[in-house]
């Protein structure tokens, strides 16, 4: 058995070992950055490959450990930057696809950032994330928060970025006047000035995909319109607006995803391509009336197929086009009438998740009707109309910890090979003499038929 097993594994290197350079090069661009990096020891040839990625993406916690004093820990930020200054001068690719770069104290290395990201541009990169926002502050709160590092000058030049992305990282408006071919933007961290919203969205006609994440003192209110016609996928995810209103005139939305307050909304046209919204007010921090501005926001998302809703208790009356439900809740007692009338006003609803978590729980909030937690499923047993039709499923996904657990093993099992995308074997195989690809077929069974 163990010289079987040796046999196979020695075939499957020798698979890889046989590949050209620009194949092998090709297929470490679709892994993550640190796993091809443990590529260069499996062999003297691969070495050198992983130099060619397309996709570089350089963290700070490769180097910087949590439970390191803060001088240990500027010695690991000083070999970080040496080993990215390395890494960029050995570097034999002729174009990037992606360059991303986490790091929390720019400010002590300005004229490395500045080379760093220079050196992407020098190669015509695609996408751009730099990320200088501080892991240890609170996510739900915004205090002493704000961009540490600006957004080079030089940056702006560059017309062919297609995806951009920063957080703590400030940056001019009007210098997104030439980001025509822009399709992502996402911007965390940061202050953000009169109008830049709606001039952000005038500047990148292109754009598909928008995100603001810890985003504050947005004046006036948010507003998501202009002649942008094209944004696909909006996502606001714990921002503070000085006008608790978000506007939104994008005809073409398919995906919504907010976090935060209750806000007032108002959407300018039916969102009839939407298929997805998740919707949280957990930051809520007290109960009040709100359910009719609730009430109206849901009412006007009626075209969407998955919704998930977050903790507030949401009375709907009128049904809606859902056919998947997603249900952030602790199944407190407070929250039984929330998922009733959520239940019965998704009457087509195919898929029921809900996600098991712990919840605020106002101890002020007094049920619209008098409430029996023991007795609610039971007196007065009402089966709605989706629980006899149409509902399917009945999901509760595993917690973080226990997915966190299962994926360590199936990457502790999974090889650098059959990781790939079948179309991406079948590619590899095409190199291979037909009587070398027929082996393939024992080593495991994914290979059976490719």
């Amino acid at each position: 058995m163990a010289s079987n097993s040796n046999n196979r594994s020695v075939s499957s290197r020798d698979i890889i070992s046989g590949l050209p350079s620009e194949l092998l090069c090709y297929i470490f661009c679709f892994l993550p950055f640190k796993e091809a990096a443990r590529t260069s020891v499996l062999s003297s040839r691969f070495r050198h490959v992983w130099y060619g990625t397309t996709r570089i993406d350089f963290q700070e916690n490769f180097f910087v450990k949590d439970n390191e004093t803060e001088e240990n820990k500027q010695i690991q930020r000083r070999d970080f930057i040496d080993f990215a200054n390395n890494w960029l001068e050995s570097y034999t690719g002729k174009t990037i696809d992606m360059f991303s770069l986490t790091f929390s104290r720019p400010g002590d290395f300005t004229v490395n950032m500045h080379n760093f990201i220079r050196s992407s541009l020098a190669h015509n990169v695609k996408g751009l994330s730099l990320d200088f926002h501080d892991p240890i502050l609170r996510e739900d709160g915004l205090e002493n928060r704000g961009g540490v590092f600006e957004l080079p000058v030089f940056v702006y030049g560059h017309k062919g970025l297609e995806s951009l992305k920063l957080f703590s990282c400030n940056f001019l408006v009007s210098g997104f006047r030439n980001f025509t071919s822009l399709k992502e933007l996402s911007l965390g961290w940061i202050q953000l000035g009169p109008n830049s919203v709606k001039n952000l969205l005038m500047y990148c006609p292109s754009l598909e995909s928008f995100t603001l994440k810890n985003c504050w003192n947005i004046h006036e209110h948010l507003d998501i319109s202009g002649p942008n016609r094209r944004l696909k996928s909006l996502v606001v995810d714990k921002c503070k607006f000085l006008d608790g209103l978000v506007q939104i005139q994008a005809p073409n939305l398919m995906f919504f995803k907010y976090s935060g307050g209750a806000d007032q909304f108002y959407l300018e046209e039916r969102l009839t391509s939407l298929q997805e919204a998740e919707l949280d007010f957990g930051l809520e921090t007290e109960f009040s009336e709100l359910g009719h501005l609730l009430y109206d926001l849901v009412e006007q998302l009626f075209a969407v197929r998955v919704i998930p809703i977050g903790e507030e208790p949401l009375g709907l009356l009128n049904t809606l086009n859902v056919r998947h439900l997603i249900l952030k809740t602790s199944l407190h007692s407070f929250e039984f009438y929330g998922i009733r009338f959520m239940l019965k006003s998704c009457p087509l609803l195919e898929t029921l998740t809900i996600n098991l978590g712990p919840a605020r729980i106002f101890p002020d909030y007094i049920p619209p009707f008098e409430l029996n937690p023991v007795e609610f499923w039971t007196t007065n047993l009402i089966v709605y109309r989706c629980l006899k039709r149409t509902l399917k499923v009945v999901e509760r996904p595993r917690s973080l910890s226990q997915k966190t657990m299962a994926d360590k093993r199936n990457n502790s099992r999974r090889d650098i090979i059959s990781g790939l995308p079948c179309e991406l074997l079948s590619y590899i195989f095409g190199f291979l003499p037909l009587k070398e690809a027929g082996r393939t077929s024992v080593l495991c069974t994914k290979f059976r038929h490719i």
